[in-house]
Order: C-alpha cells, then sequence, then structure tokens
C-alpha cells in the first residue's frame, strides 16, 4: 500500500466529515432521531475521522521536525545522522522532565514530543514491537551522545589572584555506553553492535582452505570453506528502579545522570548475567571444551591452564585475542598456587594480569558457586576469543512509569526497557572449567 501524503489524509478527513453530516442532516430534515443502522454508520465514519485526526497529527509532526532538520542543513537522526543544529536541538531533551510529566500523566511537549516520536519511528523500523496501551517514552542513544554540545558549567578558579572561572564540560553518557562501562564485556575485548534492524542471521566460517604443495604438473585437489550460522534477534530486558519525585523535578545534568545511572546499573548486571549463562552453557562435554578437575571438583593448576589452551579447536578458532576470564576467588587461589609443585618458583598467576601470556579478567558476576559431585563452590574459569561472542541492541531504550505502586513513600517506579541479542558464534572458540575449588 502506497504510503498516504498530507494532502491525502486531509482529502480523505474531508470526505468522511461530509458523509457524517449528511448522515446527521438526514434525520434533522426528517425530525427524527437517526436509526440503528443510521447510527452504526455514523459511529463507523466517526472512528474513522478520529483515526485520520490522529494520523494527520503525527505526519503535521514529522513534517515539521522534517522541515527544521532540512533548515539546519543536516539529515536528522530519521536517517541516522544529525546535523550540528539537530544535535543542539537534542542537548536540550531533559529525561526528567519526561518521565515526570509521563508520571503525572501529561502529555509530552516539545523537544521530549519530538525525542520520543522519533524513538518509537525507529524502533518500529528495527521490527520491534509496542504493546500495551501506554507507549511510554522511547529515547534513542543519539540523544545522549549529542548532549557533548554546548553542555557546560562555569565554576570559580580559586587559584590566588585568579577573578575568572572555568568551563567544566559535563555530559550525559548514553545507556548502551553506560552498560558497556559496568560490564566485563569492553574490557574483555566483546564487540556491542548497535543500530541493528530485524531478525539478523550471520554466516560463521567453520573451515580454511588447505594450502597444497604440488609440482609443476601435480592436479590440485579440490577444497573449499564450509559454513554455519547463526541467528540473532531482539528481545526485551527490562529492569525497574524507583525514583523520587524530588529527584525527576530536578532537571540539572548531575540529576538526570543519576536516573541515568540507577537504570543502566541494573541493566548491566542482565547483560552481565546472560553473557556469562552463554558461554557456560557453550562449554560442555559434547562439545569437548569442558576440562573437568576431579569428582568433587579441585584446585586448577598450571597444567589445567595450558590444557583449556590446547582444548580449543585450532588456531583459526582464535582470530582475535584470546583472554581468560574467571572471579576474584579464582585470582586469589593462582596468586598463591605455585606453577610446578615441591619449588619456590612464581605463582600460576603472576603480578601481571594474565595467565600464561593471555588476558585475565576478574569479575565476581563469574559463579563461584557451580556444583559437583559433593562440592558446591566451584568456580568457572574461561578461556577463549571474546569475538566468538556476538552481542547486538536494536532500537532505543523503552521508558514506562508506575505512579501508583511507590505512591506512598513518594517514589515513581520506572521500568526501562532494552532490546538486546546474545550468541555463541562458535561453541569451540571456547574452553573452560567449572569445578575449580578456591578454598
Amino acid at each position: 500500500m502506497a504510503k498516504k501524503t498530507l494532502k491525502d489524509l486531509k482529502d480523505e478527513l474531508a470526505l468522511r466529515s461530509a458523509e457524517a453530516d449528511k448522515l446527521l442532516e438526514a434525520g434533522d430534515a426528517e425530525q427524527r432521531n437517526l436509526n440503528s443502522d443510521e447510527h452504526a454508520a455514523f459511529e463507523t465514519k466517526s472512528a474513522e475521522i478520529r483515526s485520520l485526526q490522529t494520523q494527520i497529527a503525527q505526519l503535521e509532526v514529522q513534517e515539521s521536525f522534517q522541515i527544521g532538520r532540512a533548515a539546519a542543513g543536516g539529515a536528522g537522526m530519521g536517517n541516522r545522522d544529525s546535523s550540528k543544529q539537530d544535535r543542539k536541538d537534542m542537548a536540550r531533551f531533559n529525561l526528567n522532565r519526561a518521565l515526570l510529566l509521563d508520571a503525572e500523566q501529561r502529555s509530552l511537549d516539545g523537544i521530549e514530543l519530538e525525542v520520543s516520536q522519533e524513538g518509537e519511528k525507529r524502533a518500529l523500523q528495527d521490527g520491534i514491537s509496542i504493546p500495551g496501551p501506554r507507549k511510554g517514552i522511547i529515547v534513542l542513544d543519539e540523544v545522549y551522545e549529542s548532549r557533548a554540545l554546548g553542555q557546560g558549567v562555569t565554576i570559580q578558579n580559586t587559584a590566588p589572584g585568579d577573578l575568572g572561572g572555568l568551563f567544566v564540560k559535563k555530559e550525559l553518557q548514553s545507556i548502551q555506553q553506560l552498560i558497556q562501562a559496568k560490564t566485563f564485556l569492553s574490557e574483555w575485548g566483546v564487540e556491542i553492535m548497535s543500530g541493528l534492524k530485524g531478525d539478523l542471521v550471520f554466516p560463521v566460517q567453520e573451515t580454511t582452505i588447505d594450502i597444497q604443495e604440488l609440482t609443476e604438473i601435480e592436479e590440485m585437489e579440490d577444497d573449499e570453506i564450509t559454513f554455519s550460522s547463526f541467528e540473532m534477534k531482539p528481545s526485551r530486558r527490562g529492569a525497574t528502579v524507583p525514583i523520587s519525585y524530588q529527584i525527576l523535578d530536578q532537571s540539572s545534568i548531575d540529576m538526570q545522570g543519576f536516573v541515568l545511572n540507577e537504570i543502566s546499573s541494573q541493566l548491566a548486571q542482565k547483560l552481565n548475567r546472560e553473557v556469562l549463562a552463554h558461554l557456560l552453557t557453550a562449554i560442555t562435554s559434547a562439545n569437548d571444551n569442558l576440562l573437568a578437575l576431579g569428582t568433587d571438583g579441585a584446585t586448577a593448576t598450571w597444567e589445567d591452564i595450558v590444557k583449556l589452551e590446547t582444548m580449543i579447536d585450532s588456531i583459526d578458532h582464535l582470530q582475535g585475542s584470546p583472554k581468560y576470564l574467571t572471579n576474584a576467588k579464582v585470582k586469589g587461589k593462582l596468586k598463591v598456587t605455585q606453577k610446578f609443585t615441591g619449588t619456590n618458583g612464581i605463582p600460576v598467576w603472576g603480578d601481571s594480569n594474565d595467565l600464561n601470556g593471555y588476558s585475565a579478567v576478574t569479575t565476581n558476576m563469574v559463579p563461584s558457586t557451580l556444583t559437583k559431585g559433593t562440592s558446591n563452590n566451584g568456580s568457572a574459569i574461561i578461556f577463549g576469543d571474546p569475538k566468538g561472542l556476538a552481542v547486538g541492541r536494536w532500537g532505543g531504550t523503552r521508558f514506562i512509569t508506575n505512579p501508583y505502586t511507590k505512591a506512598k513513600k513518594g517514589q515513581i517506579e520506572v521500568t526501562a526497557n532494552a532490546f538486546w541479542g546474545v550468541k555463541v558464534k562458535r561453541a569451540k572458540s571456547f574452553a573452560g572449567i567449572k569445578d575449580a575449588l578456591t578454598f
């Protein structure tokens, strides 16, 4: 179906209005009420008129927004780009004001309305459904990133004899930036793909072509590269935090940053757990990439660390920079475990954060309560190529407020929904231990 222009919608509105008027005029001319059929027809026309009025209002806002972008000389956020003027306009967006208006069930207006409408448009483009009677406020990461332009505050310099001030830049980070900063993903080397659209299928190269050594007239054998594939689709991750009315009533960058940090911390914890669950699921005996230390678990040794590296299918599965991932308990235990028993040699985990020459990242999100035999305090040690893990993000962040549940405490519940996908590309890019005892 062809997209209707503003003129098309207005012409259709005029036609439907005229048809509704005729129904009413027929009853008035005969000095009677509408019969059931006429009333039903009038209700149908009224519903069509209301729908057209809504579409016209939405399109007028969009066209006004586009005209403003064109006047500023840029394509705008709708085309996944933005001019300087657009970014300056977006810098006026105030998340706290938008959440407060939503909680008080007042209509958004100004830049808050434009940002939410653009976020809804992008979500639909990205194949994300927005169910329920309340759409909430959908904010794209570009909005926060644009605030770098002109966001600042002047403070007094206390240096003796200096009567001037210092211009201190203050910025709000996007939800994605904050989440990455609060997870182990960036430190470990995982790349997050953003701006994805719809369900995606990615090819994965499983083999490489063997280079053949041949005589001058020897016939070359046929060889081919084999591929597998994996699919990623957006699914919702949600986090709910209570925020006081007093905080939302503050429009400063610091207070907006407080709200964003509270929400992103919750989302980051969810993403950490999900990524680790995918990695631990990929490391199994069936995939030949699980190293068992004992019937009831055991302390990891230098030999175990070396074995993990040999368990990776082939060097082709370590195309990036392989790293270790474990928790602080394992790190502490390996710092007091010698490489070779009965010597005063160096420990398995030396002064630098590496194991056998590979970088090692620690996070207490890696479980230390895994069960093996009679023990329930096993820790995980994961080794592999972080680029063998795919993390993708679709759309912006959808905020929905609930002013009722915490009303007695003067708080609003703010639920933030982000749309992510996590997938292990190739299980044999990772090897691990799930029963490392630390005490």
